[in-house]
């Protein structure tokens, strides 16, 4: 059974979560030790702590990631299609949306509204 607490990757570490990392990492705290208190994973700690010691920063680039293949119009929609149908399937959606999507960004964007697919 997966951990009810789903711990979410680097990049999507708010700023103030970075920030408290940074704090902490610099007060002397291991890795465990901050992964615990703002309960992510050590490995997303890691990669923040890496970052600002290599960078001197721990905001992310401006343009990084993957380009958008939907715009935020269209992720509502998806959104409000299965909320008005929760019967409708991956395919109807991405046909009526009209943009070449994989089923996973369906899925995902339904996932954050906390809708399963």
């Amino acid at each position: 059974m997966p951990d009810k607490r789903a711990r979410r990757h680097f990049s999507q570490l708010s700023e103030f979560e970075r920030g408290l990392i940074i704090g902490m990492k610099t007060a002397g705290w291991s890795t465990h030790r901050v992964a615990g208190q703002v309960d992510r994973s050590e490995c997303a700690v890691r990669n923040c702590w890496e970052q600002w010691t290599r960078e001197g920063t721990h905001v992310r680039k401006s343009g990084s990631g993957a380009t958008r293949k939907t715009s935020r119009r269209e992720d509502r929609r998806i959104v409000r299609q299965a909320l008005v149908n929760p019967t409708v399937t991956i395919s109807t959606i991405r046909a009526d949306v009209g943009v070449a999507i994989a089923p996973q960004t369906i899925s995902r964007h339904l996932a954050e509204a906390n809708l399963k697919s």
